[in-house]
């Protein structure tokens, strides 16, 4: 196998692991929310924390060391094909979004779920929460699988 070969079969790893860990995130999120159980509700976001370090994060990593590496061996200029550009743009807009709105609303909800008691006091301030997660969520998604669907339907490479 050469090392081209290996490379993007680890890029294409890492492209199903990025993928899917944002939809299977999302879908776990919104169906603890749905319980209104405060246990159900922190447990899930505490998941969230672990798969976002230890699979998106390192995924989005070697998504962009081996992608970049990949366009520096066959001599493709990325930033010249403007599909190749706009799915990096996109990936990173994808990252942008994430770190700075998704995050620290996902650190607010937490708070927010640890501290609900039996009356659920706090519960509509959370959903409100959710509701601003999922918006910009979405847009994260849409950007992050239309990196990939340029990526895949690129021409000129």
């Amino acid at each position: 196998m050469s090392f081209q070969i290996l490379l993007r079969l680890l890029h294409l790893f890492a492209v199903v692991v990025f993928l899917g860990d944002i939809a299977v995130t999302a879908v776990w999120r919104l169906l603890a929310d749905q319980t209104r159980e405060p246990r159900v509700i922190v447990y899930a976001l505490r998941l969230v924390l672990i798969t976002d370090r230890y699979l998106l994060m390192p995924s989005a990593l070697v998504l962009a060391a081996t992608g970049f590496l990949i366009a520096h061996l066959r001599d493709i200029p990325i930033w010249s094909i403007p599909s190749y550009a706009v799915a990096q743009i996109l990936f990173m807009l994808s990252g942008v979004l994430w770190n700075l709105v998704l995050r620290p609303i996902q650190g607010r909800q937490l708070a927010i779920a640890e501290s609900l008691g039996a009356s659920g006091e706090r519960f509509d301030e959370y959903l409100l929460l959710t509701k601003r997660w999922l918006r910009w969520g979405i847009l994260t998604m849409l950007c992050a699988f239309g990196s990939m669907a340029l990526m895949v339907l690129a021409r000129g490479a």
